[in-house]
């Protein structure tokens, strides 16, 4: 046997080990990237669904109104060279009684928000929602994808925060695939005991009930009609914003990746007037994206 083949032979080996020890870092750094997905999202009870990570700046509006269409059941798609990029959903509460959410599955309905509890607009008890468990389990086994709101009538940061951890521990780990709302009205009266905040302690409270879920693991989203989002400082504010709407589009002074534009939708498998809303929040996120790019 020739030095020079056996030379040659060794050169041959030691480029294949060299090979091996690449694609064998490579495999391991690929593994490193979806163990750290997999951590990331294991760290988190709410799924990633593209809302903007930064919400859209105030008196800014990403949609054009052109590409809304109504369907013969009155209902409102986001429609643009014809892709559809919005999602229709419910908000639901033992307002509603009992639904059928088979029923609800197969009208065309995607996602469900679901009341987990609330506090008295007087004494400022925490309820849970009686509806809340069979809701989210049955929207669940439907095949919606869901997220909850509570109704809130903190008066104080502590009380917010409270609120907070009422929902967490209702949740007891659930994934949703929505941010948790939060939901902060005046009563129906006008007596409520949060109905005369100021609008640096109404900003607070916001705040300080999205850090508690946030900690928990859950995404925020505030939700609103005009009335209620002006209580809020919204400049300060880092969630996104659901809006209530129902008479005529939005004229783009308040920013919002959902908007709820009917409370008296009527849906399959539920008795009673529903609200119903559109999750624009593709395209809110396409509109950002392309910010980004300018």
């Amino acid at each position: 046997m020739s030095t020079r083949s056996t030379k040659n032979r060794s050169k041959k080996t030691a480029a294949r080990h060299l090979m091996n020890r690449r694609v064998i870092g490579l495999g391991l750094l690929l593994m490193g990237i979806v163990f750290a997905v997999a951590l990331i999202e294991s760290c988190t009870h709410s799924r990633l669904f593209p809302f903007p990570k930064t919400p859209p700046s105030v008196n800014q509006t990403p949609y054009d109104w052109s590409n809304l269409q109504r369907d013969n059941k009155g209902r409102l798609s986001y429609i643009r060279d014809g892709k559809t990029l919005s999602r229709t959903g419910i908000d639901v509460s033992s307002h509603q009684q009992t639904i059928d959410w088979g029923g609800v599955a197969q009208d065309s309905i995607s996602f469900a928000y679901i009341r987990i509890g609330f506090r008295g607009t007087s004494e400022g008890s925490l309820s849970a929602d009686s509806f809340y468990e069979q809701n989210i389990a049955g929207a669940k086994a439907a095949g919606l994808d869901v997220g909850v709101y509570f109704y809130s009538q903190a008066i104080t940061e502590d009380e917010a925060r409270e609120e907070a951890r009422f929902v967490l521990q209702q949740l007891n780990g659930q994934t949703l695939d929505y941010p948790v709302a939060y939901d902060l009205e005046p009563s129906p009266d006008g007596g409520g005991r949060a109905d005369n905040l100021s609008q640096e302690q109404a900003t607070a409270l916001a705040k300080a009930f999205c850090d508690e879920i946030r900690r928990g693991g859950y995404r925020a989203i505030v939700y609103g009609n005009a009335y209620d989002l002006s209580r809020y400082d919204l400049s300060t504010l880092s969630e996104n914003i659901w809006l209530a709407q129902y008479d005529g589009v939005p004229d783009g002074s308040i920013s919002f990746v959902m908007w709820q534009y009917t409370s008296k939708g009527e849906v399959n498998g539920i008795s009673r007037p529903v609200d119903i809303t559109l999750d624009l929040s593709d395209v809110a996120q396409l509109a950002s994206e392309s910010q980004q790019h300018q």
